[in-house]
């Protein structure tokens, strides 16, 4: 009995460890495909922008006000820039939108987040 106590504990032990490797964790976003990958991974500042327009930083829906507040805060430190994580179904002239938010705010480094198309 006490060696399956021990191997229950261990995976749970692993799934801990191993549900923090994903980025983020909007379900609802689909990401876009590319061929090429280049750069590190995402950072620890992310906006996740879903199809439907709602914006989400930290896990919270935030307004466009609140988004630029944030870009604004994450500027003091221009080099580590910002990820966005965008629904591959969202229209262009709001993916826009946020970069331009996100340079207005002084924020030049800005990465969109891909998987590698298989």
């Amino acid at each position: 009995m006490i060696p399956l106590i021990n191997i229950v504990f261990l995976i749970l032990i692993f799934f801990l460890v191993a549900s923090t490797v994903r980025p983020f964790s909007d379900r609802e976003v689909r990401l876009a495909d590319t061929s090429v990958m280049k750069g590190a991974g995402a950072g620890t500042r992310m906006a996740v922008l879903r199809r439907d327009g709602g914006k989400f930083v930290g896990g919270s829906l935030v307004s466009d006000s609140e988004l630029q507040t944030q870009f604004e805060t994450w500027a003091t430190d221009p080099e580590r820039g910002v990820t966005l994580v965008a629904d591959r179904n969202m229209s262009a002239s709001q993916l826009v939108a946020v970069v331009t938010l996100a340079n207005a705010a002084g924020i030049t480094n800005v990465k969109l987040l891909t998987r590698k198309a298989r």
